[in-house]
């Protein structure tokens, strides 16, 4: 080897060891939380995501949500895997009981609002008020799991909101719901009575969508939710802090399914888990 390139692969070499980086160690802070990291309710505080970790053991690369600075990339992979790899709720789902590619209505049961299937997605266009919800018939027996579906906005108010609906009651239309309202970064659980009107709001988080680089309220994302036992959760993927948690004892069973407030809304991927 020549001097000169002695000298050229000892400055290669002080440049490769000069570009490796530690890796931050976040447990502890508080939300919201970088990306392979997720925010525990109870504390405010980041751990670190098991998923995440168990697919960079396996040697599988790992997408960073929104690393690059632009919206939120999370159509896609909402319902066809249930997102065992990139879950909000802090760990993979169980064994997939239930799925839908939301291409059509066959054998949907709907209420309120003006619902199609559109282009490959399920639409609900009304962005009036009231009570507008759909689910997967024979699904009323459901007690435990957890639910994902990618949704994205269309239009009507500032506030309104898309949305999972959870144990849908098998008679009346009792349900809780997990509410994510786009423009605002207002994320609640909240449940309905049997009578349809809205019973009231279990928990509740804000996120300032407006400090997220490149963000569209207009862009899918994935909405997750997840009964079991008296616990509820919900969180939005790859949105830092955008989740929540109550305990509730209502309702026991029923159907998963989508739902809106005073927007339209498309849906695509439902995907139902064991939890």
């Amino acid at each position: 080897m020549s001097a000169r390139g002695g000298v050229v692969l000892i400055a290669l070499m002080v440049v490769s060891g000069a570009c490796r980086v530690d890796e931050l160690e976040l447990d502890g802070k508080r939300c919201p939380c970088a990306p392979g990291w997720t925010c525990e309710v109870a504390t405010e505080t980041c751990v670190r995501d098991p998923s995440v970790d168990a697919a960079v053991s396996d040697g599988a690369d790992v997408d960073a949500p929104g690393g690059d600075g632009g919206a939120i990339d999370a159509a896609g992979d909402g319902g066809g895997d249930g997102g065992a790899a990139t879950s909000c709720l802090g760990s993979s789902g169980g064994a997939a009981v239930f799925t839908d590619d939301l291409g059509d209505l066959i054998g949907w049961v709907t209420r309120g609002g003006s619902w199609s299937a559109v282009g490959g997605e399920v639409v609900q266009s009304d962005t009036g008020g009231g009570l507008t919800y759909a689910f997967p018939a024979g699904t009323s027996s459901f007690t435990d799991y957890r639910v994902a579906v990618t949704a994205r906005r269309l239009g009507g108010a500032s506030s309104g909101t898309m949305e999972l609906a959870l144990r849908v009651a098998p008679s009346g239309d009792g349900h809780y719901h997990c509410a994510w309202a786009a423009t605002t970064g207002a994320l609640a659980l909240r449940w309905t009575r049997s009578n349809g009107t809205l019973g009231g709001t279990l928990a509740q988080v804000t996120v300032d969508v407006g400090a997220i680089a490149g963000y569209d309220p207009a862009a899918p994302v994935v909405l997750e939710g997840q009964v079991q036992g008296t616990q509820l959760r919900c969180c939005v993927r790859g949105i830092g802090g955008a989740i929540t948690q109550a305990t509730d004892n209502r309702y026991g069973a029923g159907s998963p399914g989508i739902r809106t407030g005073s927007q339209a809304t498309a849906f695509d991927d439902l995907d139902v888990r064991a939890p």
